[in-house]
């Protein structure tokens, strides 16, 4: 059995294992550790710095972004809340004043009555809720 050396590195491991080395004490832009001086690292170091703060800035910018927009969709939700009530309450208000008004109607005739007036609605329509999310 013969083996054939095609002239490939990746066939011999100690050529393989010269090359990752000599890929590994190279530097940044392909110098080794001696061609690389103080101020080219120190130059490297500001720019990570200043590209680090102005993430820094924009993840702030973003998440005061974020929380406005949460209080904003809790102010709505609050408003709808509160409408929504005060409609379910005039709406029970409104059967009321309905029951009493045929009560003392049937009392006064002393018959049966039927009331033809239409309930107040308890939801709130989509003209109501856009009204609320558009003054928020």
């Amino acid at each position: 059995m013969h083996i054939y050396d095609f002239g490939n590195s990746f066939l011999d491991p100690r050529k393989r294992m010269e090359g990752t080395n000599e890929r590994c004490r190279q530097g940044y832009g392909g110098k080794t550790e001696e061609e690389g001086s103080e101020e080219d690292w120190r130059e490297k170091l500001k720019k990570w710095d200043e590209e680090m703060e102005r993430i820094r800035r924009e993840n702030r910018r973003e998440s005061e972004r974020l929380q406005e927009e949460r209080l904003r969709k809790r102010r709505i939700q609050k408003k709808l809340w509160e409408k929504l009530a005060l409609k379910k309450y005039l709406a029970r208000q409104d059967e009321i004043m309905q029951m009493n008004e045929k009560i003392s109607l049937e009392r006064a005739t002393g018959e049966d009555v039927y009331i033809e007036k239409a309930p107040l609605s308890k939801s709130l329509s989509v003209a109501e809720i856009m009204a609320i999310c558009s003054e928020l």
